[in-house]
């Protein structure tokens, strides 16, 4: 049973487009032509329902995926992703608000989404993104229709975070222990927690009550998880071992701008010098290690532990982190960026960073819209 799991796993692997950026023309474009292509992709890649991403694979061997829960929730977060994206894409095009309705009713319509095991509990990522995408929509369309169905879903949305929340205060994706629990005990996951904290930022600013005490346990979970070398491990479990594979710098530079970014929306005060830092270490210092797992199909099989989701998740965070930086650092990295977020980059226009089902398209080409939109049109790859 190994050695085939192996096997489909190498087939896997053979059968994924590798990076080739020698002569790839589809990577050589400037920011505004990556944009127009991502947000083209995008429009004409929604599903009739209102939704992105789905369940269908050509692949052999996936991620552990049940159902049908697990699959409900992956597309809707990978909803939310997209609908953020087109909302903070700048475009004016009718189709693209057309499209932005559609999937604020899809996310209305499937937020309900159940955790389908014990082990599973990918349930987090919707509630998560669906805070985020809703909160965001509210602020923009205070007058929206939907406001008070809106309003429903991400009361119910926070309450459920509340059930979800591990017992250490973060929040995880799957529970390792032999005897699952009702409310999450086995570890939390830095970024995981940073993700749902963003979107309860997002929330409370939308006018949403989100409980304090919530907030606090998740922060003070993620300051648990700093280590000496100013990353953040996978989770609170590995805290005592801040320098091994995934918890290296090497392995965690994709973490640090979330994890700071969610701290700082709830109080924390971050020096300019400590911003630079985490966006230099991922964008410069340590790139290669981000780019060696990119499209690698098993989880965790590169150098320091990296995983090819862990990058346009990372890239896009960092854009948040930019937006905290002088206007003169940020430019320093601006370009960075923008050439790291290329090189995900599709002849048709998507972006990817690793195999998932369907739904890798439209979430990596919600990262990178979100991305390119906050750099400035004069930055230069």
């Amino acid at each position: 049973m190994i050695l085939t799991a192996i096997l489909h796993g190498l087939l896997a692997f053979a059968q994924q487009p590798h990076l080739n950026v020698a002569d790839a023309a589809h990577l050589k474009v400037d920011r505004q032509t990556a944009l127009d292509g991502g947000i083209q992709w995008l429009v004409e890649n929604q599903a009739a329902d209102g939704t992105w991403g789905s369940h269908h694979s050509p692949r052999p061997i996936e991620v552990l995926c049940d159902v049908p829960g697990s699959h409900q929730t992956f597309r809707v977060a990978t909803t939310s992703l997209c609908v953020m994206a087109l909302e903070q894409s700048g475009s004016q095009n009718k189709h693209v608000g057309a499209a932005i309705s559609k999937g604020i009713d899809a996310i209305l319509a499937q937020s309900d989404v159940k955790r389908p095991s014990g082990f599973e509990h990918y349930t987090v990522w919707a509630l998560g993104y669906g805070l985020q995408a809703l909160g965001e929509h509210l602020l923009k369309h205070p007058d929206d229709a939907r406001a008070e169905q809106i309003r429903k879903v991400c009361r119910r949305m926070i309450k459920r975070l509340g059930v979800h929340q591990c017992l250490d205060g973060g929040w995880g994706y799957l529970s390792l222990d032999e005897v699952p629990t009702f409310q999450p005990s086995f570890t939390s996951m830095s970024f995981t927690t940073g993700t749902m904290l963003i979107g309860l930022a997002r929330a409370k600013a939308a006018g949403f009550i989100v409980p304090e005490q919530m907030v606090k346990r998740a922060v003070d979970s993620i300051a648990r998880c700093e280590t000496p070398a100013k990353a953040f491990t996978y989770g609170e479990i590995w805290r005592m071992n801040p320098l091994g594979s995934v918890n290296n710098i090497k392995g965690a530079a994709c973490r640090g701008p979330g994890c700071m970014e969610a701290m700082a929306l709830f109080g924390k005060r971050w020096s300019e010098d400590r911003w630079s830092g985490a966006l230099n270490a991922l964008l410069i210092d340590h790139t290669r290690f981000q780019i060696a797992g990119l499209r690698r199909p098993i989880p965790h099989e590169s150098h320091y532990g990296v995983s090819g989701y862990f990058y346009l998740y990372g890239h896009y965070y960092a854009s948040l982190a930019m937006q905290r930086l002088s206007s003169k650092e940020r430019r320093r990295f601006e370009p960075a960026l923008l050439k790291a977020v290329l090189l995900c980059r599709q002849p048709d226009g998507s972006f990817w960073d690793y195999p998932l089902y369907s739904y890798h398209k439209p979430y990596g080409t919600a990262f990178a819209v979100l991305a390119l939109a906050s750099i400035a049109p004069q930055s230069k790859e």
